[in-house]
């Protein structure tokens, strides 16, 4: 009878669970085989700055934890260092055959002090960079102080995740990779947002004049007006318009709720099945209606395709499309014109070899 393998030791178990909840990349460097090889624990002295009730969300956000400098690219890379070499010793341990449970109980303590110290490094970068999560809010500043908390909230949560996934042997600066784990993930915390109808999302009035500027003078000159050009029309600094600009810009990028072939989105109230149909066509279902008419549009060029979508799938209107292609509203509506012809020459063409 084979004898029963006996079971590990508390120890090891609580070793093995670390190890494998280590949030890390598993990166392993040829000088940490080196028994005299040290890192660097870089901690900065903190200031810390008494809160009150006058404070403002990015102010508390700021100060919280203490306030540190920023860090140099050395530190950066002796943090990661640091972080990854104790994972690297706490997985290694986690490997190991142990003889009793005090000598595995030995090696636990040491692994706890390391993840201690990884707990430390990663709060330092967190600290150090946190002026970062506030300048990927700010083009979201003009929803609302009422909002801004929550992106603060979701900018943290990119920065910390941005520390755990990084790998620093690949090269590439933390601050850029940081930089775009919170845009992306503001940008989606935005949409799913809008797309909810979570934000009261209403352009300011200064948003609005600002945005007829630039509207009409791309338009009628088919480039954008400098922000002293916006300044001396609006009656306002230049240092005004460039913020308010940069609330326009993330304004227009609100995503359109997906709309219907049979929603009346068009100028004169017609849905796009309605301004293609050929009225001589025989009755059939509305699926193989539809299917019909877009076999028709995928044999459009590109550019038609692109603007029948945005025109009649997007909603958009023909100064809203002719803004994303950089076209006139005028050459927006032959474009789009020339496009229905061709559709319903197509129809037209497969129901007499029907």
């Amino acid at each position: 009878m084979a004898k029963e393998k006996a079971p590990p030791f508390e120890s090891v178990n609580e070793l093995r669970a670390m190890a494998d909840n280590l949030p890390f990349p598993v990166i392993d460097r040829e000088e940490f085989e080196r028994v005299n090889f040290e890192v660097v624990c870089v901690r900065q002295p903190r200031r810390y700055i008494p809160f009150d009730s006058s404070m403002q969300a990015i102010g508390r956000f700021l100060a919280e934890r203490g306030v540190v400098e920023l860090l140099s690219a050395e530190q950066v890379l002796q943090l990661f260092t640091e972080i990854h070499w104790n994972a690297w010793h706490i997985r290694r341990a986690a490997n190991r055959r142990f003889k009793s449970e005090k000598d595995a109980h030995v090696v636990l303590v040491e692994a706890r002090r390391r993840f201690s110290q990884i707990e430390a490094a990663e709060e330092e970068l967190f600290i150090a960079n946190r002026r970062l999560v506030v300048n990927c809010v700010k083009p979201f500043f003009w929803i609302g102080q009422v909002w801004l908390p929550d992106f603060l909230q979701e900018g943290s949560k990119a920065l910390s995740n941005a520390v755990r996934k990084f790998d620093y042997t690949r090269g590439t600066p933390f601050f850029s990779y940081a930089q775009k784990s919170i845009q992306n993930r503001l940008r989606n915390f935005f949409r799913d947002h809008v797309r909810a109808g979570s934000f009261g999302i209403k352009p300011s009035r200064e948003m609005t004049l600002v945005k007829g500027i630039v509207d009409t003078w791309v338009r009628d000159y088919g480039e954008e007006p400098t922000d002293e050009v916006v300044a001396k029309i609006a009656d306002l600094p230049p240092e005004k318009i460039k913020k308010i600009r940069t609330f326009v810009r993330q304004w227009e990028k609100i995503p359109a709720p997906p709309v219907s072939l049979d929603t009346l989105i068009n100028e004169d109230g017609s849905s796009l099945h309605e301004v293609i149909e050929d009225t001589g066509a025989r009755d059939s279902s509305s699926g193989a209606e539809h299917a019909e008419i877009w076999q028709a549009i995928d044999q459009l060029p590109e550019r038609a395709r692109y603007i029948m979508k945005l025109r009649f799938i997007e909603g958009r209107t023909l100064e809203e499309t002719g803004e994303i292609l950089k076209l006139t509203r005028a050459r927006i509506k032959q474009i789009q014109d020339a496009s229905l012809k061709k559709i319903r020459s197509l129809l037209g063409a497969k129901l007499e070899r029907g």
